[in-house]
């Protein structure tokens, strides 16, 4: 026993040597964030985010979760073991990826829109401030360029919250987009002038993230962006025995080395 052990450190500190020698599989942290405005219709509680710094890291990617959005994040938490989750912190390891992207984790304080066939919290005036909050937090702490990711639901809270900073002329605030197993109803409207990746697995039997409205949706938007728009399917996975809207191909289980690869290569092409 004490041989095996000694040969799976000898074996980690090896590939720790590979990359550098000074990187170790990172740990989370949980930080709240404050609401930068208020209102009648606006909560004061914060958002909890969970940041997991990449390696010298070139961007930061914000994820919008879909669902109802809530993940239930607790301070001082070091982790979330969600496959999904899991996929995107390989974009801050090296050995899996470039490892050169930070990845901050969203979290809603409550439900969106529980038991309702759509989502309407996902563009009420709370969830844009707790994502214009989140984004400019993270701006200033880092210093780095901040993209949004959105997938399923989160997807509406993207193109909702995008098209909220276009009419206030703060586009400036996001580097990036990936709309990732959007919902079906999503749309981007124009002028938009920055990287676009839309994500979805060619499989998804989500009956709301129909893979023929990622196709025309992603087609709307790159007749009108300016800079690079790209479209991904994913072909990896497996289906799952559940609710095919919360698991399998739509949650990108088993492909989470496929999908995390294709984000990197797609932000990487913008960062030397």
């Amino acid at each position: 026993m004490k041989f095996l052990y000694r040969l799976r450190l000898a074996k980690f500190f090896l590939l720790a040597l590979m990359w550098g020698g000074a990187f170790v599989p990172v740990q989370a942290e949980v930080i709240a964030v404050e609401q930068i405005d208020k209102g009648f219709f606006i909560s004061s509680a914060p958002t909890l985010t969970m940041h997991w710094p990449g390696k010298d890291a070139k961007a930061l990617l914000v994820f919008i979760p879909g669902g109802e959005g809530y993940i239930g994040l607790k301070l001082g938490q070091t982790d979330n073991r969600f496959h999904f989750f899991q996929m995107l912190k390989r974009l801050t390891n090296p050995a899996l990826t470039s490892g050169k992207f930070d990845v901050v984790l969203l979290d809603s304080p409550g439900e969106l829109s529980p038991w309702q066939p759509y989502p309407t919290a996902r563009a009420a005036s709370d969830h844009m401030v707790r994502i214009e909050s989140v984004v400019r937090f993270y701006k200033e702490k880092t210093g780095l360029p901040v993209w949004l990711m959105g997938h399923s639901n989160g997807g509406i809270s993207l193109t909702e919250v995008v098209k909220s900073f276009q009419k206030d002329d703060k586009m400036n605030l996001v580097a990036g987009i990936i709309s990732s197993g959007a919902r079906s109803e999503t749309y981007f409207k124009p002028p938009l002038n920055l990287p676009v990746l839309v994500l979805h697995h060619q499989q998804d039997g989500c009956s709301h993230t129909l893979t023929k409205s990622a196709a025309e949706n992603f087609a709307q938007v790159k007749a009108f962006n300016k800079v690079s728009t790209e479209l991904v399917w994913l072909t990896s996975g497996e289906a799952e025995p559940r609710d095919p809207c919360r698991s399998g191909f739509h949650m990108y289980y088993g492909a989470s080395d496929e999908a995390a690869k294709v984000i990197d290569a797609y932000m990487s092409k913008f960062y030397n």
